[in-house]
């Protein structure tokens, strides 16, 4: 595996964020590039363990993921956005449909796009109202 040497001061400030994260220091930095490249809407503070189990079905396609309910982030869980993390549930469904389906446009509402797993219901029903 390569390595990319880094100062101490650096090296302990990725080490912070991945702990934060609750990733490895690599996906900290992976998330930070994704961030700066305007890509995938990566880097929100999304737990990996904890969460409410959420799900969505496009076309005939079930994709799990964990909604952090602190951020409004959300992780996919499942398939071959496995891993990746979005600041909000539009950002994940976009993804989804993306991949699943080049040939729309992929907005989507993520608060209606995405099942709380458990009850079935829309995730609008966990909600916050700020």
């Amino acid at each position: 595996m390569p390595e990319l040497p880094v100062s101490t001061s650096v090296e302990q400030r990725v080490a912070l964020l991945a702990r934060a994260w609750g990733v490895t220091k690599g996906e900290a930095v992976e998330r930070l590039l994704d961030e700066f490249q305007g890509g995938a809407e990566a880097a929100g503070p999304v737990a990996t363990a904890r969460g409410v189990p959420v799900h969505a079905v496009y076309g005939s396609t079930r994709v799990e993921g964990l909604f952090d309910p602190a951020s409004n982030g959300l992780q996919i869980t499942t398939g071959p956005l496995a891993g990746k993390a979005y600041r909000t549930p539009s950002g994940a469904a976009i993804a989804v449909v993306s991949l699943h389906n080049r040939a729309v446009n992929p907005n989507r509402n993520g608060w209606s796009f995405w099942l709380v797993s458990e009850t079935g219901e829309r995730l609008q029903t966990l909600r916050r109202t700020r």
